[in-house]
């Protein structure tokens, strides 16, 4: 029986590729291109899209910075993953459909969490731009550019809620972070299928999520919540 949630907040509660990508990642980009990549910013976007499946934009912008600019290039690759994980936001962002309605109805019955990954001062405030930030027991931000994983702040929320590690559901858009982590420790893993292209499911039965939805309107049905 599930008794604590944990919700990933990009292209999952927030409609990140839609709202927030684009620009942040033009940015990124174009301050490689003015110190020497040698790529058009449709040429990194391509890259970017494929890439994004398996690797964070961290790596994604020092990898094309090695493979396609000079020392230079490679020089400002920090500013670059600084302008894409610290864009300017809007005082007020809008949540995904049916997200407010899910958090109204599950804060009542279970522990809520959100597990993010990004900038603490960046996702703390989306976090308030979205009017979320009061609804859940805590906002876990893992630093993405040192390759922390969500894993450790699962353990910890099991630890907290003094639970078994499947009495806890993850539920996010990234096969590679929050399903793969959840898994991993034997909690119960929701793949919200939203956004950019991050992967594919695995055909490896272990590896699967136990739950699969495109929409929050399908939440609570599907995981019997």
């Amino acid at each position: 029986m599930i008794r604590a949630i944990a919700f990933d907040l990009d292209d999952t509660l927030l409609d990140t590729s839609g709202i927030l990508v684009p620009a942040a990642t033009r940015h990124s980009f174009q301050i490689l291109i003015e110190n020497g990549l040698a790529l058009t910013y449709e040429q990194c976007e391509q890259h970017r899209l494929q890439m994004i499946r398996s690797v964070s934009h961290k790596d994604v912008f020092a990898s094309l910075a090695k493979k396609f600019g000079s020392e230079k290039t490679e020089s400002v690759v920090p500013a670059a993953i600084r302008a894409f994980y610290e864009p300017q936001l809007p005082v007020s962002l809008p949540l995904l459909s049916g997200a407010r309605e899910n958090i109204d109805y599950l804060k009542d019955k279970y522990l809520l969490f959100v597990v993010t990954a990004g900038s603490e001062a960046t996702q703390q405030n989306k976090a308030k731009a979205l009017g979320i930030d009061t609804d859940f027991q805590k906002i876990y931000v893992i630093n993405s550019l040192t390759k922390e994983r969500k894993q450790n702040a699962f353990l910890d929320i099991i630890k907290h809620c003094q639970i078994k590690n499947d009495q806890l559901l993850c539920i996010g858009n990234s096969l590679s972070s929050e399903i793969a982590d959840a898994l991993k420790i034997g909690a119960k893993a929701c793949f919200f299928e939203f956004g950019e292209d991050r992967g594919t499911i695995s055909q490896v039965l272990s590896q699967q999520p136990d739950y699969h939805i495109r929409h929050h309107q399908e939440l609570i049905s599907t995981c019997r919540l």
